[in-house]
Parts: structure tokens; sequence; C-alpha cells
């Protein structure tokens, strides 16, 4: 398990500005690290720049040091983070209109959609729309008028992507039977979305309760009202999130540190009682104590089951060693299907999971999409499954 101390000075300088809140030591920190007081060799300002993108932190990078303002600081890194911020202010104005526009469509309708992360994440934790990298648009409604949900977006510009295969009423039942979004993209626009109906594709996977059984609030941005998870709830989610995705990208792991900073006591008990009650404290506990060690959480708490915990442990074996093996630069698609599936098997345990993990296995769309049988022969397709071996983890596959 990497140490912060063992990073090299232009990562421990990204984790350091990836932080909100910061406090006094972190700025002495930032400060002697630009100037080259604590390290012997300097910091490789294009790395920094590197990192930061590919972790999609540059928002929130760029507002600590613009804060600090630490002397010897290279003009051109600079600039180059508030070029990446001023875009990024551009990119939340336009999410969150994208978002009202297609809310007031769907509530025409009568279905009522929730925002996952995005700007509202931002406005929570960081005050600010703009402080967190704006990606894809999650949106989060109830599978069972899929069809009239695809035909509004179509509508609205929005071609779907994945899956790419013809769609009949069987498949979009075993669809929604063993995924968990699809996703469009509108070209014109500019802008793709994932239209959830739960969280993880497992069915099994304890987080997918937060969707029935989860309190919701809303959260206003660029005045727009904008319905989210509650705090604690999201809290937990985004854990849950960055653990099975092996934290490919530092921008959830700066999420749960934000919690963590913003987090009183009280409410930082509440999170860890929900998590115990839904079966996901190992996970939560998981990333706090690699916030602890990465983004100077300092928590400790009696509700926090041992860093040492085995699968607690080997998530953040496994995030080290992707990290390592890639040059701080993670691909989420590196991994061989072994390797999520044993991930996978971690975070989810015991018969019902795996016998869940193998019929997803089988009930691939990339299939249809090669063999496009008509309703009647649907059995077939678990055959097919099972000779058309996946390229590699991916979320078609």
């Amino acid at each position: 398990m990497l140490a912060f101390r063992d990073f090299p000075g232009h990562v421990r300088l990204m984790l350091l500005t990836a932080r909100s809140r910061l406090r006094a030591h972190e700025i002495e920190q930032i400060n002697a690290l630009v100037a080259g007081e604590s390290d012997r060799t300097p910091i490789d300002w294009q790395g920094f720049l590197a990192v930061t993108a590919h972790h999609r932190l540059s928002p929130l990078v760029f507002e600590s040091l613009d804060q600090v303002r630490p002397a010897g600081l290279p003009d051109f890194v600079r600039e180059q983070l508030q070029r990446r911020a001023r875009v990024n202010a551009f990119e939340a104005m336009r999410s969150t209109g994208e978002v009202r526009r297609i809310a007031e469509k769907f509530t025409d309708a009568g279905i009522e959609l929730s925002v996952l992360k995005g700007v509202p994440l931002s406005q929570f934790l960081f005050g600010n729309p703009n402080t967190r990298h704006v990606g894809d648009i999650d949106l989060l409604t109830e599978p069972s008028r899929l069809p009239e949900q695809i035909a509004a977006l179509a509508g609205l510009g929005y071609v779907r992507i994945n899956p790419t295969s013809r769609l009949t009423p069987h498949r979009i039942a075993s669809y929604v039977n063993f995924w968990k979004d699809f996703t469009f993209q509108n070209r014109d626009a500019g802008f793709e979305l994932d239209l959830h109906w739960r969280l993880f594709n497992n069915r099994f996977h304890a987080a997918n309760r937060i969707v029935t059984e989860g309190h919701y609030e809303t959260v206003t941005a660029f005045g727009v009202p904008m319905r989210v998870f509650s705090p604690i709830d999201q809290f937990i989610y985004i854990a849950a999130h960055g653990v099975l995705d092996a934290w490919t990208y530092l921008k959830s792991l700066a999420d749960v540190s934000g919690f963590l900073r913003l987090f009183t006591p009280d409410e930082l008990d509440q999170a860890l009682l929900r998590a115990k009650e839904l079966g996901l404290l190992g996970q939560l506990s998981g990333a706090i104590h690699l916030c602890n060690e990465w983004m100077g959480a300092g928590i400790a708490n009696p509700h926090l089951i041992p860093a040492d915990e085995p699968v607690a442990r080997r998530i953040r074996e496994r995030t080290t060693t992707m990290l390592l093996r890639q040059n701080f630069k993670p691909n989420r698609s590196y991994a061989s299907p072994a390797q999520w599936l044993r991930l996978e098997i971690d975070l989810v345990p015991g018969l019902r999971s795996l016998t869940e993990i193998a019929r997803r296995f089988v009930w691939r769309p990339r299939v249809w999409a090669a063999v496009d049988l008509p309703d009647e022969l649907f059995w077939c397709y678990p055959i097919l499954g099972l000779l058309l071996l996946p390229r590699h983890h991916s979320a078609e596959d």
C-alpha cells in the first residue's frame, strides 16, 4: 500500500490541492512543495498537468492553488488550469440547462427524475457548481415506462449508444433485469447521458437499496432545482461507486474527502450506522481509510472497520497496483474480466450474487447485436453468450 510520502512530488501536490477547506498545515505543505523546499527533485509540472486532467481534478486543484497562490508556481501551469476551470464552468452551466430541459419534458409526461452526482453534488460539497469536473449527465428514473422515456429523449435529440442493438419487449425486460442504465448521446449538443433505474448492475449490490429506501432532497444550482439523494445516502453511494471503479479517477476520492470535511461528527456517525444497516460498512470504511492515507482526512471513529479488514485491504492494494502499473493514470478497461469478476464477488459475495453475475454474462447485449434473433428465439441467447466471449470489461459486456 502506497503511503502519501511514497508518491512522486507532482502526485502529492495533486492530492494536497484536491482537498476542500484546506487546513493550515496543508497550505504550508503546498507552499513548501511548490517552492522545492520539501523535495530533492523539482516538481514534474507536465506530469502534474497530466495527472490532474486524467483524474478529473483540474477545477478543484485550480481553486486551491488560486486560494494559496504559492510562490514558484509556473505561469503556464496556472494558465492551463485556469483555462480548464473556465471550460468546466461553461460546461456546468450547459449541463444544468440540459438537465432542466430533460426534466421538464419528463415532468410533462408525469415521470420523476433524480440527478446522480454532477453539478448539484459540486454545489453541495464545495459551495460552487463549477468546482467538480463536469462529465456525463447521470439521471435516475423508474424502469416501468422506458419505451416512452427513450422516445422522449429521441425527441430531445438523443440517440441510444448502449446498448446499440435493436430493442424489443423481451430485450428491454432482460436489460432492465441485468443492467443498470441506458446510455444516450446528443451529438449536436455534445452531451452524453446515462439513464439509470438502479445504481449498480448487480441487483444484489447493497447500495441499490438507496434508490427505494433512501431519502431525497432538492439542491439548486444556477437557479435550477434538482432532486438528489440526501447527503448521507449520496456519501455512501459515491464511496461504493469509487470502490467498484477501484478509484480509476481520483475525483471520486476527492468527493469522499469533501464529505468527510463537511460532515459533523454526528453526521459521520449517522452515515456509518446507515452503511452498516445497508451492508456497506466495509466498503465505506475502506474508502475512509484511503482518504486518511492519501487525502489527509484524519478520521478515527469507533464504527469504522479496521484498515486491514480483507476486502478493504484488497481494494486499496488493487488501487495502488493500478496507479503504479499505469504511471498514476489507470484505465478502467485495463483490467481483465477475471479481475473485475473477483472484485465484484468481493463486494457482493454469496451464491445468489455469483449466479447473477453468471446470468449477466450470458445475456450480454453485444450478443444481440452479433446475432439478431426474433423474440420467439430469445431463449437461445444464453447459449450464444457462452460461445461469443467478451472482448474486455465494458459497460455493455
